[in-house]
């Protein structure tokens, strides 16, 4: 039967559907391994584990502060605002009955306006009472430094004895046991020394995976250090090698020489010689049989100049490949520079994250959550990652300057911005610029020189446009 551009398939079998004229809408899948299609591909233990890899990505953020700067400020920046919900809204139809207007005598149709389902208002309170109950700011803010570092976060979701979602404990072992044809995970379990500890279904536990999800990846994303491996073991061996270095130019050995080229060491010159330098304070000298030097210990070598330029070079390169510059860049560049930069990452990086986030939240979590609470799922608010009032300022300054030039009315302003309209407020302003108006008028008339037929002003017309 087909609906429109939507075909739908009864019999899934290759040759009735050929018969009937009919073809399947999604033939794409995820098979591994597999000769054939399967109907359902189980997984054997440890085919898709990611234990190795986090372990990894820990190493590197926990040794090298660039890295862990980076994934951290990012994590911040996408919920530094906070996280916000705001009714569900429907676009009712237009009123075709229209208003004529008793002075002009023009019909004025109403605009459409956007309103709120029902009990959406009611939704909203439920979902924010449930988001303070759930503590979403900091889970969020978990969730995308878990997203940017590993490429998933995953999701633990519980319906009794009431609804609650956690950030599943000891993720590095959890991994898929069992997916559909076409490569959907219905079956989750965590192994841990090779003993199964729990198992979900698709229902219980969503993994919210990151940014560039590949195959050899799958099911989770790529990390945001992936790439950078290189730049960062160099820069923790680096910092290695240079503390061993600062250490003996701090605190260099002495070294005792015994004899040259000219004289031999006999074996009682030697244990009387190591006496004495057991015994002897530093500084001071000791007395042998044989001509003796004592020689600073140390690297011998002059300080390694381009060391400094290529560990710039290095994370220049790190903070490049994560999209977040540090700090010290930041208060280095100018304040516009800082700025741009920040609404960049933003732009580029953050929102997508957010989105990722907002969807996976209101589709797994929210939308279920309410339906089983008696309402419905149109009613879920929507989750925003920025205030309601953040760009106020910035509208109430366009619509201001359209007020002022005669392009839109005071109460259309007010109407958009959602203000209360003050008519006595606006009324008594009328009444001055209508006073202001005919003082001028009058000041004009007043100056004007002196006519035998003087004409009268032709200043109404222009008072009714004005009004």
């Amino acid at each position: 039967m087909k609906i429109g551009r939507l075909n739908i398939t009864y019999n899934s079998k290759p040759k009735a559907v050929a018969r009937a004229g009919l073809s399947e809408r999604y033939r794409a899948q995820y098979d591994k391994g597999a000769s054939g299609k399967p109907v359902r591909k189980v997984f054997h233990q440890g085919e898709n584990t990611w234990q190795a890899r986090c372990k990894h990505y820990d190493d590197l953020m926990n040794e090298q502060p660039l890295a862990k700067q980076g994934l951290l400020t990012l994590a911040g920046l996408c919920v530094a605002q906070g996280v916000f919900t705001k009714p569900s809204e429907t676009k009712p139809k237009r009123d075709e009955q229209a208003a004529v207007d008793a002075e002009t005598g023009l019909k004025q149709v109403k605009e459409a306006k956007f309103q709120a389902y029902g009990m959406a208002v009611d939704a909203q309170f439920f979902v924010d009472k449930f988001n303070r109950k759930q503590r979403v700011n900091s889970k969020f803010c978990e969730t995308i430094l878990r997203m940017v570092k590993y490429g998933g976060c995953f999701w633990e979701i519980t319906s009794a004895p009431e609804w609650s979602f956690r950030i599943a404990p000891m993720q590095e072992f959890i991994e898929p046991a069992e997916a559909d044809a076409q490569g959907k995970i219905t079956r989750w379990r965590q192994i841990v020394n090779g003993t199964t500890q729990a198992e979900w279904t698709g229902e219980e536990l969503v993994l919210v995976p990151g940014l560039n999800q590949t195959t050899a990846t799958w099911p989770w994303a790529s990390s945001l250090l992936s790439g950078l491996e290189t730049e960062l073991e160099a820069l923790v061996a680096m910092e290695s090698s240079a503390k061993d270095y600062m250490e003996k130019q701090a605190w260099p050995y002495e070294v005792l020489q015994l004899g040259d080229s000219t004289s031999n060491v006999s074996d009682d010159d030697f244990d009387s010689a190591r006496n004495e330098w057991r015994n002897r304070q530093p500084g001071e000298g000791i007395v042998t049989n044989v001509p003796t030097q004592i020689l600073p210990g140390g690297t011998g070598s002059s300080p390694i100049r381009e060391l400094a330029t290529l560990c710039e070079l290095l994370k220049d390169n790190v903070g490049d490949g994560i999209m977040v510059p540090g700090i010290s860049k930041l208060y280095n560049s100018t304040e516009a520079s800082a700025k741009v930069m920040t609404s960049h990452v933003m732009s580029s990086l953050g929102q997508p994250l957010q989105w990722i986030v907002k969807e996976y939240y209101e589709e797994y979590i929210l939308k279920p959550m309410l339906e089983a609470s008696g309402f419905s799922r149109k009613s879920c608010p929507e989750i925003t990652f920025e205030s309601p009032d953040t760009n106020k300022k910035e509208e109430g300054e366009y619509w201001t300057s359209l007020v002022n030039a005669k392009i839109q009315t005071p109460m259309q302003a007010a109407e958009h911005l959602g203000l209360e309209y003050d008519q006595a407020y606006w009324d008594q302003q009328l009444k001055m610029e209508q006073e202001k108006f005919e003082q001028q008028l009058q000041m004009k008339a007043d100056n004007a020189p002196k006519d035998a037929n003087p004409e009268k002003p032709k200043h109404i017309g222009l008072f009714n446009n004005i009004l």
